[in-house]
C-alpha cells in the first residue's frame, strides 16, 4: 500500500457575502472522488471575515493526482478569491 499525502489548503473568498456553506459544499463535489476531502474548517480573520481550512487527501506518488490540479480546481469556484497551501505531510509509514 502507498502511502498518502496530506494537503491543508487556505480559501479565502472573493467577497464577504460569500455562502460558506454553499462554498464548502462546491469545493466537495468539485474535488471528490479523485482527491478525499477530509474536513473544511471556518477560520475567522476579523471584521466577520472567515477563510476555509481544507483538508485533503490524495496518493503520494501517482502521476494522475497533484496539488496543482488541486490549486486549479479550488481557483476556478465561484465565491473563491484566492488559494494558499499553508501545509503538506506523508501519511503512512
Amino acid at each position: 500500500m502507498s502511502a498518502e499525502v496530506c494537503l491543508i489548503y487556505r480559501v479565502t473568498p472573493s467577497s464577504l457575502d460569500v455562502d460558506y456553506e454553499k462554498l464548502k459544499s462546491e469545493i466537495k463535489s468539485r474535488l471528490e472522488p479523485k482527491y478525499k476531502v477530509d474536513r473544511i474548517e471556518e477560520e475567522e480573520i476579523g471584521f466577520g471575515i472567515k477563510a476555509l481550512k481544507v483538508y485533503i487527501r490524495m496518493p503520494e506518488s501517482s502521476e494522475e493526482h497533484s496539488s496543482d490540479e488541486v490549486e486549479n480546481i479550488l481557483n476556478s469556484i465561484e465565491g473563491v478569491g484566492g488559494v494558499e497551501l499553508e501545509y503538506f505531510t506523508r501519511l503512512g509509514f
